[in-house]
């Protein structure tokens, strides 16, 4: 048996960093497409526009490089949805920046929630797949 190292799970640290660049680049994007469509659309509209696109970035990265997984079908779509809850907690917090009156603006906030959650969501699939994958050997 050969020792890829392609496919051996990454330690949480370097996960973190990784997820912290794909992802940073992926939130400095969305986020800054999400405040100029908030201002043009209404800010659900706007928040699930963005989402949809940054959702597309965040699995084909995150599953190769961030978790290096293979990104099977089946790992993108658990990952896919987890990211439908994950998207339902940016709406609520898009809701309460709209209840306390805030500026469109604000609606960015909600990456402070999503961003998190997103790390978890990825660590937990693609290690399970990898863990899936190493079995299948």
């Amino acid at each position: 048996m050969v020792d890829d190292a392609r496919h051996r799970p990454r330690s949480t640290w370097s996960a973190a960093w990784r997820f912290l660049i794909v992802g940073g680049v992926n939130t400095l994007v969305t986020t800054a497409l999400l405040i100029a469509l908030s201002y043009v659309l209404e800010g659900w509209v706007a928040y699930t526009l963005v989402f949809v696109a940054g959702l597309a970035f965040s699995t084909f990265f995150a599953a190769r490089w961030v978790f290096t997984s293979n990104g099977s079908r089946r790992a993108a779509l658990a990952y896919a949805l987890s990211y439908l809850v994950i998207y339902f907690i940016g709406l609520l917090a898009i809701a309460g920046i709209r209840a306390l009156d805030g500026p469109e603006y604000l609606n960015g906030l909600s990456v402070l929630v999503t961003a998190p959650l997103g790390f978890v969501a990825g660590r937990i699939v693609f290690r399970e797949r990898q863990r899936e994958e190493s079995t299948d050997d």
